[in-house]
């Protein structure tokens, strides 16, 4: 039997055919090895019908299913209920199948239900004629991708929620070039402006018309620059044209490379804050005049008791009851001089004592007549500052025993010196301590006759003894007295009368 022409030729055609399938078949082993090993995406086939025809690694990898138990199933196992009740799978065929190609991205379901966010490109496969024979779908999990989209899109969020939040400050952020970029409420109540009225528009709108005059805006930010920070306080204008105080900061916003991208401002409405300072300084003024005024008044009064009890001591024959007139004299006369201090002084509660004590020594040497040929005077005074309670009975105790050294250790025109110290007690246990947290030490010492002997400062019955240990014990001092040649007067005291024990009026 014969062989035809026909016959033979088709056999050569199918010889070369599986010869060329021969020759592919390395590439088709290659390529599946590929599709294998591929296993950052899934890689799924679907017949024409929209059911799962291959299954890659990947794919495994990716939802958890093995090949074998998901050959056959509809492509809508791997969407999520809600997507499936829409009719998605359907519409994504037919996009495919209308288009060659549907891109999305949305939630899957894994198999053991949790959910991964993919994306995803299915396309139709056709053959030479042009007839879909299928679809091929690649899908990669972008689940970290979209939670780090979702955890910045939160703060973006948060940090808009809590932006709006600040009604007391004005959050103002502006571009390099000085225009707005963003706006908060607390602007919104500030200025006056919604946000769309500003986006964009220079900053400077909020400026007073001098202030835009000297360039004031770009100063704020070229000062940010070069220091990393700007601050400043001054007029600015509402939407309205009305001004007020504002108190700002202002600061670089930086990129990754420290390139500055944008300035953050944050202001203050100061206007009822510098109102109330300006009330409260008119108030203070007001006071300080009015106790000014009293110490003024009171040191009248005083001087006129000692005008009076000057006149009533030269009507007394009796020396002794004389010399106990000019005693309370004198000390009226220390007491008047502290409120004459008080009313000449920039601070209504404390007193520089050493320029007080320079003062009352001085005048007690004139009210005694004593001249500076006879008995001289040293004084050595720190620049000791003390409050009222505690320069009053300081004062006192110091004219007291002044008094006494000018009245008895110089008798008969006898000279001398007269020596009046008044200093810090370094005792600083720590470095951080400062000298005015000590002790300070009052001395007052004369080249007199001296104490008699077995004179006791506890025992002494004299008016003007009796007021020097109360006024010590007034001060928690502690006080010496050394009299067998010439008299040397020591008291210590703490320059704090807090805490503990401390002297309250009417101890």
């Amino acid at each position: 039997m014969s062989v035809s022409a026909n016959e033979t030729g088709r056999d050569q055609e199918i010889g070369a055919l599986r010869a060329k399938l021969k020759l592919l078949e390395p590439l088709a082993e290659e390529f599946r090895l590929i599709i294998e090993n591929v296993t950052d995406y899934g890689l799924v086939r679907f017949d024409t019908e929209g059911r799962i025809a291959g299954w890659s690694k990947g794919a495994e990898r990716m939802t958890g299913y093995r090949e074998e138990e998901v050959i056959g199933q509809h492509s809508s196992i791997l969407f999520t209920p809600e997507d499936i009740a829409a009719g998605q799978p359907e519409q994504e065929i037919a996009k495919a199948t209308h288009d060659a190609r549907a891109e999305d991205e949305r939630w899957h379901v894994r198999k053991d239900g949790s959910r991964f966010w993919g994306s995803g490109v299915m396309s139709s496969m056709r053959n030479g004629d042009g007839q879909l024979c299928g679809y091929y779908k690649i899908v990669r999990d972008l689940t970290a991708h979209k939670q780090a989209e979702e955890a910045v899109r939160r703060s973006e969020d948060q940090l808009r929620r809590f932006i709006d939040s600040v009604k007391d400050y004005a959050l103002v952020q502006v571009d390099p070039e000085n225009n707005i970029m963003s706006w908060n409420i607390g602007a919104d109540r500030m200025f006056g402006y919604q946000e769309q009225e500003v986006l964009h528009r220079p900053v400077s709108i909020l400026f007073s018309t001098d202030d835009r005059a000297a360039n004031v805006p770009r100063h704020d930010l070229e000062t940010a620059t070069t220091r990393g920070r700007s601050e400043d306080e001054r007029w600015l204008v509402r939407k309205d044209q009305t001004q007020f105080v504002s108190r700002w900061v202002t600061t670089p916003i930086l990129d990754d490379r420290g390139q500055i991208i944008a300035f953050a401002k944050v202001l203050r409405d100061e206007t009822e804050r510098r109102t109330s300072e300006a009330r409260l300084r008119a108030s203070l003024l007001e006071r300080e005049t009015l106790l000014k005024e009293i110490h003024h008044r009171v040191k009248n009064n005083l001087q006129v008791i000692v005008s009076l009890l000057s006149l009533q001591s030269n009507q007394i024959s009796d020396g002794a009851v004389r010399s106990m007139f000019q005693d309370t004299q004198s000390r009226v006369r220390a007491i008047a001089s502290i409120h004459e201090t008080l009313y000449s002084s920039a601070d209504l509660a404390n007193i520089e004592f050493g320029e007080y004590a320079r003062g009352l020594v001085e005048d007690l040497f004139a009210f005694f007549a004593a001249s500076s040929d006879r008995i001289r005077l040293e004084l050595e005074t720190a620049d000791l500052v003390l409050d009222i309670t505690q320069a009053i009975p300081l004062g006192l105790i110091l004219n007291e025993i002044v008094a006494n050294c000018l009245k008895h250790a110089f008798p008969e025109g006898r000279k001398g010196t007269v020596k009046v110290t008044l200093r810090y007690i370094d005792q600083r246990s720590s470095p951080d301590e400062t000298l005015d947290e000590g002790m300070a030490e009052l001395s007052v010492e004369d080249d007199g006759i001296g104490m008699p002997k077995n004179f006791s400062l506890e025992d002494a019955g004299s008016m003007g003894m009796y007021l020097v240990r109360v006024l010590g014990r007034q001060l928690r001092g502690t006080i010496n007295l050394e009299g067998e040649i010439g008299t040397r007067f020591v008291l210590t005291f703490p320059l704090s009368l807090e805490g503990p024990g401390a002297f309250r009026d009417g101890a």
